[in-house]
């Protein structure tokens, strides 16, 4: 039937009452306004159950003959929407939330010209996004998004260190006249871009793109000139609305959220099977729905913009969720650690991201739910991260350091972020803050209306927090700061070769190293396998692998080639069974200290 701005909701009437086990509708009430209707439906977007999903239609269907004025009635619509889509009721309500998103550069551009500016930098599709994107993300951003960046010129402040990049890039006939100072280097972009076949932005880009070879010279010149970008999301994929991987089916949450784990060590050493190493192609569909969540968001971390489109896992966790795990590119890795970054879908949606590394049987690794997604359920899905990478690399320690939970960080402090991995299973590693930890735990159990006091909270973050699972023993735990203490021991080998050039001493021990673990030829290893071996030989060289049993040798050999194989998840299982190497090194670091 036809619908006014009346609202419905369906109750159930119970048997007994002489009406049967059925629904009928009841007028709610008028909505006289579009922000008492998305207020509304905020309200009910964490409600599940059979009372709600009839008034979430009604109010969804209301929403388009509304008027919709200003800007903070639509960022809390998109917010209410994308949560919506990514936790629906049924599949009614998942089509009309899509819907209502892909109508957002319509109903944004019938804003007036005040509320549309106010809505800058929200990652609404039909509006702009203003930020000094570093060098990897910008080229990432021009590669698959030509077109809606320009530079923004308003917020150059000062164009001296892009005037030193141009210089690089300019023809020797051209410098004297953009020295000249005649023109300004805006103008001069209108002069050398007036064809039109690209924006200012995307031309200079592909200038350094074409002189790939000295991209890390580009990188440096780039980051130095901090170039203000503005992109024009209009329909683009890159914005919040639209960013989504197509979900092979739809999972309905019909009865909500699962807030609590009961005992997190027994889920996350559950057996998890669906986890599956996907194609490249696919694999670089999953990156760039990783690096545009991140880009719209003003973020970005080196698990995305170095990600391996080689090494990309999918766990399927159920109810919908599934956990992106993507390695490094070979030649951003980190030495000793397995560094990958993982990406949180629900329905295809990217609700959260983070990244985990791998330190022989240990994980150092947080999560972060993008601010749409919040009041879901943040702890279950924690749990299931750690689930998936205890699965792929055999971990049986989790580190949280105390900036996650409160040090040097005001937000996590006053979140009480720190409860937040305690109720997980999550301890102090220092004493005395683990005792200080039990008291304030028994105190909130005994007086529910306390609130943890702030200079308890800092107390509680002096220290990093582990969660153990089965079969962890504290001999295994390699103190992080010895991956410092790694970097001297590095520079000490590489003194005792008493050879000037630095290459030729990582060359000098690469050959003795090779001899002691009686690696005959290496001619069946790529490059990248040959490069990491060179890279690693001095720390490798600390630990006096010559005076090992052969077959520790050979593991060790084997060890130091999978660091530039294909997947790094190879290296991570192998570091995390060499007891002997693992008892070397930390043998080492402890002297050094």
């Amino acid at each position: 039937m036809a619908r006014s701005n009346s609202l419905y909701v369906l109750i159930e009437l119970r048997p007994g009452l002489g009406s049967g086990n059925r629904l009928r509708e009841i007028p709610w009430m008028t909505m006289k306004s579009a922000h008492q209707a998305i207020h509304r439906l905020n309200k009910l977007r964490s409600c599940f159950g059979k009372a709600y999903p009839a008034e979430k239609t009604i109010l969804l269907e209301e929403l388009p003959g509304l008027a919709l004025r200003t800007a903070a009635d639509l960022r809390s619509l998109h917010q209410t929407l994308c949560f919506m889509r990514a936790f629906p009721d049924s599949r009614d309500i998942y089509d009309k939330a899509v819907a209502l998103l892909a109508d957002f550069p319509l109903i944004v551009s019938r804003l007036s010209d005040v509320q549309r500016t106010r809505l800058g930098d929200s990652g609404i599709a039909g509006t702009d996004i203003h930020y000094r994107f570093s060098f990897e993300v910008a080229t990432w951003l021009s590669c698959h998004y030509p077109g809606i960046a320009t530079i923004d010129w308003q917020e150059l402040e000062d164009s001296t260190r892009m005037d030193e990049l141009l210089e690089h890039i300019l023809e020797g006939t051209e410098l004297d006249y953009f020295d000249s100072g005649r023109v300004s280097t805006e103008e001069w972009f209108g002069i050398a871009v007036k064809n039109g076949s690209a924006t200012d932005f995307d031309w200079l880009l592909s200038q350094m793109g074409e002189r790939q070879r000295y991209v890390r010279f580009w990188a440096s010149l780039y980051n130095a000139a901090e170039i203000p970008v503005r992109c024009q999301l209009a329909e683009s994929s890159l914005s919040k609305s639209a960013n989504v991987m197509k979900p092979k089916s739809v999972f309905y949450r019909k009865s909500g959220m699962r807030r609590k784990v009961v005992n997190a060590r027994n889920e996350i050493t559950r057996p998890l099977d669906r986890i599956t190493r996907v194609s490249k192609s696919r694999g670089k569909h999953y990156i760039d729905i990783a690096m545009s969540s991140l880009t719209v968001r003003h973020r970005e971390t080196i698990h995305f913009n170095y990600s391996n489109p080689d090494e990309v896992y999918v766990a399927d966790v159920g109810t919908g969720i599934n956990i992106v795990v993507t390695g490094l590119q070979a030649d951003h890795r980190y030495p000793l650690e397995c560094t990958m970054g993982f990406l949180i879908l629900s329905n295809g949606a990217p609700i959260g991201y983070g990244g985990t590394s791998i330190l022989f049987r240990q994980a150092n690794t947080g999560i972060n739910i993008f601010d749409e997604y919040r009041g879901s359920e943040a702890a279950w899905l924690w749990v299931q991260v750690m689930r998936v990478f205890h699965s792929l690399t055999g971990c049986n320690r989790f580190i949280a350091n105390a900036f996650q939970f409160g040090s040097e960080n005001t937000e996590a402090l006053k979140s009480g972020a720190f409860w937040f991995y305690y109720h997980l299973g999550y301890r102090p590693v220092d004493q005395d803050v683990r005792q200080l930890a039990r008291a304030e735990s028994r105190r909130l159990r005994f007086d529910r209306g306390r609130r943890t006091p702030t200079d308890i909270l800092k107390c509680l973050a002096k220290c990093d927090m582990h969660l153990t699972l089965p079969g962890a023993r504290t001999s295994d735990w390699f103190d992080e700061d010895w991956i410092e203490t790694c970097g001297l021991l590095t520079t000490r080998e590489l003194a005792k070769t008493d050879v000037r050039s630095r290459s030729a001493s990582h060359r000098k021990l690469a050959g003795g190293l090779a001899s002691e673990l009686r690696i005959h030829s290496m001619a069946k290893w790529s490059a990248q396998e040959r490069s990491w071996f060179t890279r690693l030989c001095p720390v490798v060289a600390a630990t006096n692998p010559g005076k090992w049993p052969a077959a520790e040798q050979r593991t060790l050999a084997s060890l130091m080639r999978a660091k530039g194989g294909k997947s790094e998840l190879d290296f991570a299982r192998r570091f995390g069974r060499h007891q002997a190497f693992f008892k070397a090194l930390k043998s080492a670091c402890k002297r050094s200290d």
